[in-house]
This record gives structure tokens, C-alpha cells and sequence, in this order.
């Protein structure tokens, strides 16, 4: 006979399960939360009890439900230009980052979207620098896009979305034809705005999610660590360091905040905004305000 009771047992071992494998921290009584978000994934895998469910997962070479459960988990809430402040600042670094660039002799440009989910935020940093007219002709430049859920990359790949995907947008219907391409109800994006773009399925804290990404010039990593617990924020912040080129940038969610959390970045001010640099790579700079 089926139950699809969570007892204290069965969440403990989820809890423990979450946090070891995802890093994610459920704090406090999430018990009723966990169950109601996963209660269906045992019918449809045709399981009995909680108990089974975990034992399924742990047995998944595929780590496929994993993914499954972290998308259930975790918000991943996302639209077209989000956080326009932060796009703004973005926006200017660009200008800043081609200086170094062309005083290097380099014509590489790499940006990575961390938690990309269905891929809002990364073609949105590609039309922003699409826009900025800055690296056309000649410039080897590739966005990626991390997730740990591989319905989220197959979705962000088709590159269709619905109107929940523009709110940010309040209903500019100039930005929407500049864009999209209507098709009935759904909207996709232009090609032009859709080269340069590579997401790939990786949980980020594994190092092996950014085999060949190296280095990195921009990080966005926006209300992802958030849900993290203060070992899996440190494994994370380390995996970017090891990835972003020591002059690079890391962007944050604005709720979010590495200070005092690591060592690894610290703080600069970029047209009001914090973005984090490599601790250490801008001198007293940085130093100056912690």
C-alpha cells in the first residue's frame, strides 16, 4: 500500500541528501514545504514512500532526478532584463574590459550565466552586448549558461517564451518586435540575438562544470547563493575564482553579499553597484571599502 507520508525520518534524510549533494541549506521546519513541492514525483516514478524516493536518487547514476528535485526546490523565478541596475553597470564594464583587452593584444570575450535556467538572463547579457556595438568583426566572444536541470537547458535553447518572461518589460511593445518574433502566443528570439550562446548542464559545485570556460571575463551568479549553506557558498566562490581572469567580475544578486563570506573576492563600486574582484587585484582599491 502507498504512502505518501513525509515522516521526520524521510525529510531528515532529504535535508542531508539536499544539502550534501546541492548545497543547498533548508532552514528551519521546511518538512510540509519539501513534501508538497515533491509529493507527485513518487507517483510518477511509481514509488511508494519518501524513503524509496531517496534510495532512487542515490541509485541514479544519470543524477537526473536530483536536477529534478533542485528545480522543485529552489525558485527559479527569471524575465528579460532583470535587475536593470546591474545591466547598466554591466553594460559600462564592457567598455572597460575591451581597454584591457585590446592593451593585452587579446580579441577573446567569455560570460557565463550561472543557474541559467530557461535562459532569460543569458540572452539578455547577449542583446546588452550585442547593443554595445563593441565586439563585432573580429572578437571571439561566447556566452555560457550553467544549469543543473536539463529540461531548463532544452527550454533555453529553443530560445520561446511567453509574456511572464517580460514583466520587467511593462509591456514595451517596441522592445518586444525589436527582439521577438510572434509566433501565436509565444515568443522567440531573433537569431542575431541567439549567436555567440552555449549552455551546458553542470551543477556548479563541481569544478567540473567549467572544464574549458576558462578565463572567464564577467560572472553573473544572481539569487542563487541565497539558498546555499556557508561550505557550498565557499566550494562556489571557488570554483569562479578558479575560472574568472584575475581582472575579471563577479556579479551577485542585489540581496545577496560575499562579504565576510569569503576571502577569495572583495567589493568595488561600479556606477553605484557592488561587483566583486579577485581579493588582492586591485590593491587598496577594494581594500577601501570593506
Amino acid at each position: 500500500m502507498k504512502s505518501n507520508v513525509m515522516t521526520e525520518e524521510d525529510f531528515a534524510l532529504l535535508k542531508d541528501l539536499v544539502r550534501r549533494e546541492l548545497g543547498i541549506l533548508l532552514k528551519g521546519d521546511k518538512r510540509l514545504m519539501l513534501h508538497a513541492r515533491v509529493s507527485h514525483r513518487l507517483e510518477i516514478l511509481g514509488l511508494a514512500t519518501y524513503r524509496d524516493y531517496y534510495d532512487f536518487i542515490l541509485s541514479d547514476p544519470s543524477k537526473e532526478e536530483l536536477s529534478t528535485l533542485a528545480s522543485h526546490i529552489t525558485n527559479n523565478e527569471t524575465y528579460f532584463f532583470r535587475e536593470k541596475v546591474q545591466l547598466d553597470a554591466f553594460s559600462s564594464l564592457l567598455k572597460e574590459i575591451k581597454k584591457e583587452k585590446q592593451r593585452r593584444g587579446q580579441n577573446r570575450l567569455r560570460i557565463l550565466s550561472v543557474a541559467s535556467s530557461s535562459g532569460e538572463e543569458a540572452y539578455t547579457l547577449n542583446v546588452v552586448l550585442q547593443e554595445s556595438g563593441l565586439f563585432a568583426w573580429d572578437w571571439d566572444v561566447m556566452i555560457t549558461g550553467i544549469d543543473i536541470n536539463r529540461n531548463s537547458i532544452r527550454k533555453a535553447e529553443e530560445a520561446t517564451y511567453t509574456r511572464n518572461s517580460f514583466r520587467s518589460l511593462n509591456g514595451n511593445a517596441e522592445m518586444l518586435k525589436r527582439y521577438f518574433i510572434l509566433d501565436n502566443d509565444r515568443y522567440v528570439l531573433r537569431k542575431f540575438y541567439r549567436k555567440n550562446i552555449a549552455f551546458r548542464h553542470g551543477n556548479i559545485l563541481d569544478p567540473g562544470a567549467f572544464t574549458g570556460l576558462a578565463p572567464v571575463d564577467v560572472i553573473f551568479c544572481r539569487n542563487v547563493l541565497i539558498y546555499m549553506s556557508d561550505e557550498a557558498t565557499e566550494r562556489i566562490v571557488r570554483n569562479f575564482a578558479d575560472c574568472l581572469d584575475d581582472i575579471g567580475y563577479l556579479f551577485v544578486g542585489t540581496s545577496e553579499s560575499l562579504i565576510q563570506k569569503t576571502n577569495r573576492f572583495a567589493p568595488e563600486y561600479v556606477d553605484g553597484i557592488i561587483v566583486y574582484r579577485k581579493h588582492g587585484e586591485r590593491g587598496d582599491k577594494e581594500a577601501a571599502i570593506w
